[in-house]
């Protein structure tokens, strides 16, 4: 199993609030991209548990301590796999629009495989958060996103 699947089985069977973020996330809506790192913004109240699957059961490296204040923590594996984790209540993209982790993940989408289960932010939600940085790969994303939106005809 790769360890990307075997993060997201712990964190289900946790109950870990997450959700996939990023590239990864816009991958699972169907662009046909590549990325080989993982963006989670994860509840800050399951921190500790976040940092006991990632750190002491999968042994991937955290750029910092779990006591440390960061909002964002990279964990590192020995292959060289990057999970970045975000602990906070509220992110602001830079339209000014503000998203809080409990509203879009009541929002949020489970997509299912037979073995596989996996959180992903309603797709107006992911195109808010990829406003964040809106680096190129971001306004690409952002464009895929919109258009599929009006493709499916999603409201």
């Amino acid at each position: 199993m790769s360890l990307f699947k075997e993060i997201i089985r712990r964190f289900n069977k946790e109950k870990i609030r997450y959700l996939l973020i990023g590239r990864q996330a816009v991958m699972f809506y169907g662009a046909p991209l590549f990325s080989f790192d993982y963006d989670f913004w994860i509840h800050p109240e399951d921190k500790s548990k976040t940092y006991q699957i990632l750190e002491e059961r999968l042994d991937l490296e955290p750029s910092y301590p779990i006591e440390s204040k960061r909002p964002i923590v990279s964990f590192l594996s020995i292959s060289g796999e990057k999970i970045d984790v975000f602990f906070v209540r509220k992110i602001t993209n830079k339209d000014g629009e503000t998203f809080d982790i409990d509203e879009v993940l009541r929002r949020s989408i489970m997509v299912k495989d037979k073995n596989f289960a996996i959180r992903l932010p309603h797709i107006d939600d992911l195109i808010g958060l990829k406003k964040i940085g809106e680096r190129p790969k971001d306004l690409e994303d952002i464009e895929y996103l919109k258009a599929l939106k009006k493709e499916l005809k999603i409201y």
